[in-house]
């Protein structure tokens, strides 16, 4: 089988150009100065002042009368949402810029959505779910477009787990399409149009398949809505993999420090049936003058910076 890196050598080598000299073997990625991210003066001026759309664009569904109460900023800061402006917001809102422009760039294919967007990483623990739900949240507050944030993980850590969903219905039950509606499954939060999609109850062994399905049927149902998947890591499960083929993009979180270049190399070639792959780097160390508001993090202080 022969390696996946020469054939998107310029996908790695941006991201790894700020540990370039750790990179000859099994080493980690090191602290180095990196390149810088996106110009700030490409990300248009006016996202932060769009007009609000009509409120209807913030539904997922017409509420029911047993509809529970939405997820509170209290529950979404223990899952880390990051709720104070900072470096990190402004960090985080450059990414989301990057993924907006590839949704509306994506032409579209049989099969595939350009409105759904798989986030993972190589390995766990590296800052994957604390991407997608803080990429979530600034799309719904920065540009009031409305999200559906899916986890499709499980454990302690989850997401489902961090804000008390472990017991409701999702995304395991998306493969039954013919009966299952959006608002029998979307959860609000207090994050106006921000919706989040628990992992669902335990599901029979092989049906990832039907709820990749049943995940394209959500998307037809509801065309406004921009769909961010937390996926297991993709060394670990095969869902990334799976889903890779039907996303128009994924954003594959690397770790500082932490992560090698093997294991990037392994993880893009799991998920390479998807035409556009980013990289998100997390918890890197910058120079005072590379952070927005010219201060550098403090110890366990996460960051995400994106490269393409």
């Amino acid at each position: 089988m022969s390696p996946s890196f020469p054939r998107r050598p310029h996908l790695v080598e941006r991201a790894a150009e700020a540990a370039r000299a750790a990179m000859a073997g099994d080493t980690p990625l090191a602290r180095a100065p990196r390149p810088p991210l996106a110009p700030v003066q490409a990300v248009p001026t006016a996202v932060e002042v769009v007009v609000p759309p009509a409120p209807r664009s913030q539904s997922a569904g017409p509420p029911g009368r047993d509809e529970p109460a939405p997820i509170t900023y209290a529950l979404l800061r223990r899952a880390g949402l990051v709720s104070e402006a900072g470096p990190a917001r402004e960090e985080i809102a450059l990414v989301r810029e990057q993924v907006l422009r590839s949704v509306e760039v994506t032409p579209p294919a049989k099969e595939r959505q350009a409105r759904l967007v798989v986030i993972t990483s190589a390995r766990s623990g590296e800052g994957k779910s604390f991407a997608a739900l803080n990429l979530a949240a600034s799309i719904a507050e920065g540009t009031y477009r409305p999200v559906i944030l899916v986890d499709a993980a499980r454990g302690t850590a989850s997401l489902t787990t961090l804000l008390g969903l472990h017991s409701a219905p999702g995304f395991d039950q998306l493969r039954d399409t013919g009966r299952l509606a959006p608002a029998g499954v979307l959860r609000r939060t207090a994050i106006p149009g921000l919706f989040v999609l628990p992992h669902g109850t335990a599901e029979p062994p092989g049906a990832q398949g039907g709820a990749m399905a049943g995940l394209l049927h959500l998307a037809e149902r509801l065309p406004e809505h921009i769909i961010l998947l937390d996926t297991p890591a993709c060394l670990e499960s095969s869902i990334a993999g799976l889903v890779a083929a039907s996303a128009g993009q994924v954003a594959l979180v690397v770790e500082a420090e932490r992560t090698k270049r093997a294991e990037v190399e392994a993880a893009l070639d799991i998920l390479d049936a998807c035409p556009t792959l980013q990289l998100l780097l997390n918890r890197s160390a910058l120079r005072v003058s590379d952070r927005f508001g010219g201060r550098a993090p403090g110890a366990g202080e996460a960051t995400v910076g994106a490269q393409a």
